[in-house]
């Protein structure tokens, strides 16, 4: 008898511990934690301070940390008070970090945005230095008057350098030079103006240029940079990658940030490109993606980090975006909150 009992719980042992074994814990699908806005004179440019307010209320609701002012000069106009570059009706900035400061959110300052990037460094390596050279100049200037505010804000985590990065423009070796040329000047100069503070940049993949060669080029341009945050956009919302494509290149973009000791995060586009290029010829127009759409980007996105931000969520998860901006930011919140507390 004493026998049959032994086999018996022996059985249990070994099928519990087979259990244990095989069985694994669900990975975790991580929250939305940043968020980019694009400031516009005419709407941010004239905000009255409740409206920013608002506008922090909804962030702290979805429990945003981090806020990444994607530039604060656009082509001429900027959105604090400057001497050289002309100056927006409300220049908001200060007003941000101040409200930040009282939200516990960190921000992240863009500098220059230059309506002719994307023309202009599809052009010449002659035609690209002199573009280049001038938006250094000018990207200094505007770290240089923002720094004289940002610093006495806690809020302020450090700078995002507006330039996005592609796969296309910069295959050519003299190009690229050129690229990695502005940007080690950029970072040293950011460095130098608020040492310690955090330098981000981004960047996306249009699929067409092999993994191994994606993850050299991002460890050339991190050896060089004093950058130490990089930001991989999804391309899930304007369909530059398929979700079977992203992780390939997360992969190797992780590789590279972490070969060179820095840290990356994951945007996740939260919208559904409409029109634009290349679907037609119209002006780029999106609306906001579907639930469970984000959900599986988020889940993609935290096999390589915990670090996930959105773009958008002023425009295409919060409340003032519409009425299909708030359908989507209620509808996030209920999910958030079914996953913290099952």
């Amino acid at each position: 008898m004493r026998s049959f009992y032994w086999i018996c719980f022996s059985i249990i042992v070994m099928f519990t511990c087979s259990r244990s074994i095989n069985s694994k814990e669900p990975e975790p699908t991580y929250p939305i934690q940043g968020t980019f806005i694009q400031l516009l004179e005419n709407s941010h440019g004239q905000w009255s301070e409740n409206e920013w307010i608002i506008f922090f209320s909804y962030l702290k609701k979805l429990n945003i940390s981090d806020l990444y002012l994607q530039w604060t000069v656009a082509d001429t106009h900027s959105f604090f008070y400057s001497s050289t570059f002309q100056t927006v009706k409300l220049p908001p900035l200060e007003t941000i970090l101040r409200l930040a400061e009282q939200f516990e959110i960190k921000v992240n300052i863009g500098l220059v945005y230059d309506y002719e990037y994307w023309n202009q460094i599809s052009n010449n390596s002659d035609r690209v230095k002199i573009y280049l050279d001038e938006l250094l100049i000018r990207s200094k200037l505007a770290a240089e008057q923002i720094k004289s505010i940002a610093i006495n804000y806690k809020s302020f985590k450090g700078w995002y350098i507006t330039e996005e990065i592609d796969d296309l423009n910069w295959r050519l070796d003299d190009k690229r030079e050129l690229l990695f040329s502005y940007l080690e000047r950029l970072s040293d100069a950011l460095e130098k103006l608020t040492p310690g503070y955090q330098i981000a940049i981004s960047g996306f993949c249009n699929g067409q240029i092999e993994i191994t060669e994606f993850n050299k080029f991002w460890d050339q341009l991190l050896k060089r940079t004093k950058i130490n945050l990089v930001l991989f956009q999804d391309g899930i919302g304007t369909k530059k990658l398929t979700f079977s494509k992203l992780p390939g290149y997360l992969a190797a973009f992780k590789k590279s940030a972490i070969d060179n000791g820095r840290n990356m995060g994951v945007i996740i586009e939260i919208f559904r490109q409409i029109d634009g290029y290349p679907i037609n010829k119209n002006t780029f127009n999106a609306v906001p993606a579907g639930l469970l759409r984000i959900i599986r980007q988020r889940q993609i996105a935290s096999k390589f980090s915990y670090n996930i931000v959105a773009f958008s969520i002023p425009n295409y998860m919060m409340p003032m975006a519409g009425s299909s901006g708030n359908a989507l930011y209620n509808k996030y919140l209920d999910d958030i909150e079914k996953r913290t507390n099952p």
